[in-house]
């Protein structure tokens, strides 16, 4: 997948409020209307995108682990902070959704979350936590 079709995607599942792209754009710098309504926060994303999948264009392609890998820091930082806005959390976990949707588009093989094994009947099994489990008495 190129960069260009990722930033695309991820405006589709996020939203054109959250990622509005400027079509004319031919690198990076640019690529991100100022009207985005975390602005800095998406500008910083896409950059260390494009930085950690060592892209040099728009066309440049781009890998799962470096995306996410590009960004875990940011994550860890937005969560840590003690002014965090909630909506901007939101965002960067719909974001981490949203990539790995489109990553497991391409090539089903690279789910993140495991599948859970079915039973012979086809109904998956369900997996409460302790807590919530009931005491037999």
């Amino acid at each position: 997948m190129k960069f260009i079709q990722l930033i695309e995607q991820l405006a589709r599942h996020v939203g054109t409020h959250q990622i509005p792209l400027n079509p004319a754009a031919k690198q990076r710098r640019g690529l991100i209307e100022s009207s985005a309504l975390h602005y800095e926060l998406i500008t910083r994303i896409v950059a260390a995108i494009y930085t950690r999948n060592r892209c040099r264009r728009l066309t440049d392609p781009v890998e799962r682990d470096a995306t996410f890998e590009a960004l875990a820091p940011i994550r860890q930082a937005v969560l840590r902070a003690a002014n965090t806005d909630v909506d901007a959390a939101r965002l960067l976990e719909d974001l981490c959704v949203s990539i790995a949707m489109v990553f497991e588009q391409l090539d089903p093989a690279c789910s993140v979350a495991p599948r859970a094994p079915r039973d012979p009947q086809g109904t998956p099994p369900v997996r409460l936590h302790p807590l919530r489990r009931r005491n037999k008495q």
